[in-house]
């Protein structure tokens, strides 16, 4: 990969990627005389734009190339993806792109810290981390749009589900019909689902689907999760591997019912961070909670988990006679 910024690493022609807790795409079509830069993702906060637009700018002033930033395209409403977004608008007047969708989160960014509470959260969660600036959507971008490129190069969008309400994966496809897919939090390379062994998830069904369609993808030359490593043209042993830290926690689930008694939510919460090690802080508390409550519900509609509401408690627990 050949670069001219280290900060700044080329994927392919006009396609790099900025690393960073939240890796940022730049997608670059040349015209005339100023080259249209397309971002994917803004960071967390506005010191994670601020450096990002430094490092394009620098980019662009080594090449002696004019440039601007014509849209963002948003992955999904977290913060850790749209926390910039407002500080590159304001910056650039560039516009704000995402899918239908995830608009009421980023408009309404305490619907992202009630969800995850599961009411009104303490003031710890009320932070740029969990509740971003409102951040509001100038067009909607889904699976009919796609964005035309210089060099016989295409953007296009699939809806993923499963990670937030609608994700979307970018993909660019090369001159060459290569695809380079920047995925969002839709799958998580081998040290980050090793590390975060259950990483947020609001319905595990959903999110294997989803692992299936990126799959589905054809001539993958790069897949770009937002977080950690860049994965190389085969990404199904990731996606297997996502997978079973997926049907890790539904195992560990049912394990904490098996013998047959009722537990609250709670119970299996503690459960679940036991047998993996965690020692939760309240940020760590607030995301597996809500996780395992999602693997919770979604058992339940599969007939794996009853419940039922007893001394104004609601317990779970396996029918283990079946």
């Amino acid at each position: 990969m050949g670069n001219l910024s280290a900060k700044m690493i080329e994927l392919d022609n006009g396609v790099y990627v900025i690393p960073g807790n939240t890796n940022v795409g730049v997608i670059c079509s040349k015209l005339e005389e100023v080259v249209e830069v397309y971002l994917v993702d803004s960071g967390a906060t506005e010191i994670d734009s601020e450096y990002i637009f430094d490092i394009i700018t620098d980019f662009f002033q080594q090449t002696g190339t004019k440039f601007y930033i014509k849209a963002i395209l948003t992955t999904h409403a977290h913060a850790d993806h749209c926390g910039g977004h407002n500080f590159l608008k304001e910056k650039t007047n560039c516009k704000i792109l995402a899918a239908k969708h995830e608009q009421g989160s980023m408009e309404t960014p305490m619907i992202q810290c009630t969800t995850l509470w599961g009411g009104y959260p303490p003031h710890e969660l009320r932070t740029l981390y969990f509740k971003p600036e409102e951040t509001y959507v100038d067009d909607f971008i889904g699976e009919n749009t796609t964005i035309t490129l210089s060099d016989n190069r295409l953007i296009s969008f699939m809806e993923l589900h499963g990670h937030s309400h609608c994700s979307l994966a970018i993909i660019i496809t090369t001159a060459e019909n290569k695809k380079i897919v920047f995925a969002g939090d839709n799958i998580f390379p081998k040290g980050e689902i090793g590390h975060y062994w259950i990483p947020l998830i609001i319905n595990p069904v959903m999110f294997m689907e989803s692992l299936d369609k990126l799959c589905s993808i054809k001539d993958i030359l790069w897949c770009i999760p937002s977080h950690g490593d860049f994965l190389k043209r085969n990404i199904e042993e990731t996606a297997e591997l996502n997978k079973i830290a997926i049907l890790s926690t539904r195992m560990c689930i049912l394990e904490s019912l098996k013998d047959g008694k009722t537990h609250t939510a709670e119970e299996i919460i503690k459960f679940v961070a036991d047998k993996n090690n965690l020692k939760m802080s309240l940020t760590q508390y607030a995301l597996i909670s809500s996780t395992v409550k999602s693997y919770i519900s979604i058992m339940h509609d599969a007939k794996e988990i009853k419940l039922k509401v007893e001394n104004n408690t609601l317990y779970f627990y396996r029918d283990i006679t079946i």
